[in-house]
């Protein structure tokens, strides 16, 4: 065998393991178990200066939701009837929708766009008084943090999606969500993916 051959091999080989690496550090999904990533686009009705001294809320969550398959993927993006999205600051529930139809991004991109909303949302004083500070200090830094989760049909069983999104946070710097898949299954529920 010449070495020309060899340095070739070498090369390729070299690349498909820099590659797998690569995708594995990255959290490529696949078409089964896709990566999930929730990005607050804005936030209506929780201005600190307004909305908050009021005894009941009325929060409005504009939300993006990336189905990313990963390179072998191929599938469409798309959130199927019954799936859910609920959003909570602190553990109070804050705003909630329901998908009455097939929901799927455009073609070639990954993300589903998402109003949630919440009426006569009551929250507890301590944790108004800390939304209220992440709400006035921090929104232009990102420092609101909500907890999104999401709720998906998979195959008779239910994809628990949860996830922790800054309003105004950017797309790219989002942390994949936690993938748990639950159901009426005999066996215990399963962890699918961890992020």
């Amino acid at each position: 065998m010449d070495e020309g051959r060899c340095e070739k091999c070498f090369t390729v080989g070299i690349f498909d393991v820099l590659f797998v690496i690569a995708m594995f550090l990255t959290g490529a999904g696949t078409l089964y178990d896709p990566v999930y990533r929730v990005t607050i686009d804005s936030v209506a009705g929780l201005n600190p200066a307004t909305d908050l001294a009021r005894p009941t809320l009325k929060p409005e969550f504009n939300l993006t939701v990336r189905i990313d398959p990963g390179l072998w993927g191929g599938g469409d993006a798309c959130l199927d009837v019954g799936s859910a999205v609920a959003v909570s600051y602190h553990r109070v529930p804050l705003a909630a929708a329901a998908v009455v139809s097939r929901r799927c991004a455009d073609p070639g991109r990954s993300a589903v766009p998402i109003v949630a909303r919440g009426s006569g949302v009551r929250v507890p004083w301590a944790v108004l008084d800390a939304l209220a500070s992440d709400m006035w200090w921090g929104f232009s830094a990102g420092a609101a943090k909500f907890d999104v989760t999401l709720t998906v049909p998979c195959e008779g069983r239910w994809k628990v999606v949860s996830c922790r999104a800054r309003a105004g946070g950017v797309a790219a710097l989002q942390e994949p969500c936690k993938v748990s898949l639950v159901g009426t299954v005999e066996e215990e529920p399963q962890q699918v993916a961890a992020a």
